[in-house]
């Protein structure tokens, strides 16, 4: 069998991994059932290393650390397919993502303002670095609509 290299892994919920390879097929891979035959895959029970998982170099698999992996034969071989290649990812993540700079440039408020609305439970980020946080647009146009209908109603 010809290899097919893997150039993207995401890892979801119920363990299971969005895997793009290089051939623009995308497949859903279940972790679950190599957990029977390979009682050391059990540690990926644990979110927070589940969600470690990486592309090994060259694209030749996926790894967790340097005792768990799997190769891109039993990626491809035994992973789901979906119709959705590695740009319709990207596309998706561009229109529908956002950080804190352009969301306070959509919400017309500063950086700061972005802050104390988290501190408030007013806006969710879903990921957040040491510098900067990631949104869903939706969820800072929805605000804003709220913003707009308060100020609306204040008149």
């Amino acid at each position: 069998m010809l290899s097919i290299k893997v150039l993207c892994v995401v890892p979801l919920e119920n363990m299971r991994l969005l895997v793009f390879f290089e051939n623009n097929t995308t497949k859903i891979f279940d972790v679950k059932p190599i957990m029977s035959d390979y009682p050391e895959f059990k540690v990926l029970q644990n979110p927070d290393i589940f969600n470690l998982v990486k592309v090994e170099p060259g694209g030749y698999g996926i790894s967790w650390n340097e005792d768990l992996d799997c190769s891109e034969g039993e990626l491809y071989e035994n992973g789901e397919d979906i119709p959705v290649t590695l740009e319709d990812f990207k596309s998706f993540s561009r229109f529908t993502v956002t950080n804190t700079s352009e969301a306070s440039d959509m919400l017309n408020c500063s950086r700061q303002n972005i802050d104390v609305l988290i501190s408030r439970g007013k806006l969710q980020p879903f990921k957040v670095y040491p510098r900067d946080k990631l949104f869903f647009k939706s969820d800072i146009i929805a605000r804003n609509e709220t913003k707009r209908n308060y100020t609306t109603t204040q008149k």
